[in-house]
C-alpha cells in the first residue's frame, strides 16, 4: 500500500462552525492586547490563524498531530476557511509562546453565559443559587520533555485542566489548566465567582478552612467530606418525608475538627442516597434556603462532569496535545471547550458518538449538507 506523505485536499472539508468560531475570537481579541511581534510585518502566523487551526483539527478526522496540520496548511481550501496561509512547524511551534490563553478563556466565559439554563423540577434551587457548577480535574498526558507537567515522576508528565461544569446549562463555564500535580482547591478559587454553588469530591473536602475562604470569596458549596471525621453536633435540623425518600440521615449544624482550631459551625447532611453508601456533604446553605434533600440531589448530579470528560477526550478527540508550552495546551484545551458550546448549541446537546461520526462523514464528502441538518434536526427532538 503507497504510504501517503501529505494530507490530500479531497479529504479536508469547510465547516461553518470554525468561521463561527473566527468572527467570535474577532470580536474578543478587539479587548485584549496584542503582543508585540504581532505588529511585525514578518509575522506570517497571527493569533486567530493559529487558535482556527487548533479547532479545525478537533472537527476533522484526518488531523492527528502538529506536522499533519500544518501539511493541511498548504492546501488551498484550508487557507481560504481557516488560515490566510502555509503555517511552517517553526511558525507553529513559536505561537504557542507568543498568543495568550486568557483571551480563549475569556471566550468560554462569554459563550457559556448566555446558554439559558435547562428547566428545573424545584424552582427555590434557581432562587438561592446562579448556577450550580461541578468542579473536578482530569489529566492528559503529555511527552516526559514536557518539563512544567509534573505529575508522578520526570517519566510520566501530564497537564490537568480543572473545569467548571455548569449542572444546570449542561456546559463548560471555565477552566484553569496547569501541572498535572497541582492543587485542585487552589485551581477551583481562581475560578469562584459569588452566588454560585460549586459542587465538589472529597478532594477539596480535605481542608476544613478551605470552606471560610470559599465563603469569604462570596463563593456556595456543596462538598462530600471523609466519612469519619471529628465533629461536635451543635443542632440538629429536622428531618422532613421528602428528605427521607432523598435517602438523608441527618442534617446538622456542627464543628469540624478539632474545637481548638476555632473554625465557624457549618451545616452537614448524611445521606444514603448513593447505592446504599453513606456519604457526608458539607454545604453553605441554611435548611430554609435548600432543604437536605436538594442538597443529596445536588451532589448526586456531580457524576455528569465525569461524562463531559469522557466525551471531551473520546467523541471531541480533544486527547492528543498538539504544543508542549503550557500556554499552548490551555490555547488547545479553551479551544476545545469553545467547541463543545458551540457544537451543544447547534445540536441543543453534546453529540453523541454518531452524530460526531456524521460530521467526520461530512468533512470526508460521505455525507451531504442534508444529511447533517437531518442528523441536527434529530438530535433536537430527542
Amino acid at each position: 500500500m503507497k504510504k501517503m506523505t501529505k494530507t490530500e485536499e479531497r479529504n479536508l472539508k469547510r465547516w461553518c462552525l470554525v468561521q463561527e468560531f473566527r468572527e467570535k475570537l474577532t470580536k474578543e481579541l478587539e479587548h485584549h492586547p496584542r503582543h508585540p511581534s504581532e505588529d511585525d510585518p514578518r509575522r506570517k502566523l497571527h493569533y486567530l490563524d493559529y487558535a482556527s487551526a487548533i479547532l479545525f483539527t478537533l472537527f476533522n478526522p484526518v488531523l492527528k498531530s502538529m506536522r499533519g496540520l500544518c501539511a493541511a496548511s498548504e492546501l488551498k481550501k484550508v487557507q481560504e476557511h481557516v488560515t490566510l496561509g502555509k503555517i511552517s512547524l517553526g511558525s507553529f511551534s513559536e505561537a504557542q509562546h507568543v498568543f495568550d490563553a486568557t483571551s480563549l478563556q475569556h471566550l468560554v466565559q462569554k459563550l457559556s453565559s448566555k446558554i439559558p439554563i435547562n428547566k428545573i423540577q424545584d424552582r427555590s434551587l434557581l432562587a438561592a443559587v446562579k448556577d450550580l457548577v461541578a468542579v473536578d480535574g482530569s489529566l492528559f498526558q503529555t511527552l516526559t520533555r514536557v518539563l512544567w507537567a509534573e505529575w508522578l515522576d520526570e517519566n510520566h508528565k501530564a497537564a490537568k485542566l480543572h473545569l467548571g461544569f455548569s449542572l444546570l446549562k449542561q456546559s463548560a463555564v471555565d477552566a484553569v489548566i496547569t501541572a498535572g500535580n497541582s492543587c485542585e482547591r487552589k485551581a477551583l478559587l481562581k475560578m469562584v465567582q459569588p452566588g454560585v454553588m460549586y459542587v465538589c469530591d472529597r478532594y477539596y473536602g480535605l481542608d476544613y478552612s478551605y470552606f471560610e475562604e470559599l465563603q469569604q470569596r462570596g463563593a456556595l458549596f456543596t462538598i462530600r467530606i471523609r466519612n469519619k471525621p471529628k465533629l461536635t453536633v451543635i443542632k440538629e435540623y429536622e428531618i422532613t418525608e421528602k428528605d427521607r425518600k432523598e435517602g438523608v440521615i441527618s442534617d446538622q449544624l456542627v464543628y469540624l475538627g478539632d474545637t481548638d482550631r476555632e473554625l465557624k459551625p457549618i451545616r452537614l447532611v448524611r445521606t444514603g442516597a448513593f447505592n446504599d453508601k453513606e456519604i457526608l456533604l458539607v454545604t453553605s446553605e441554611a435548611p430554609e434556603k435548600l432543604n437536605a434533600a436538594i442538597i443529596s440531589t445536588i451532589y448526586r448530579q456531580r457524576w455528569q462532569i465525569e461524562v463531559f470528560f469522557k466525551w471531551l477526550k473520546s467523541i471531541l478527540g480533544c486527547r492528543k496535545l498538539l504544543a508542549e508550552s503550557s500556554n499552548g495546551v490551555a490555547i488547545q484545551m479553551y479551544s476545545a471547550l469553545i467547541a463543545a458550546i458551540m457544537l451543544f448549541d447547534l445540536f441543543g446537546k453534546k453529540p453523541t458518538l454518531r452524530q460526531m461520526e456524521m460530521i467526520q462523514f461530512f468533512f470526508l464528502r460521505y455525507a451531504s449538507v442534508e444529511e447533517l441538518d437531518d442528523a441536527i434536526a434529530q438530535s433536537k427532538q430527542n
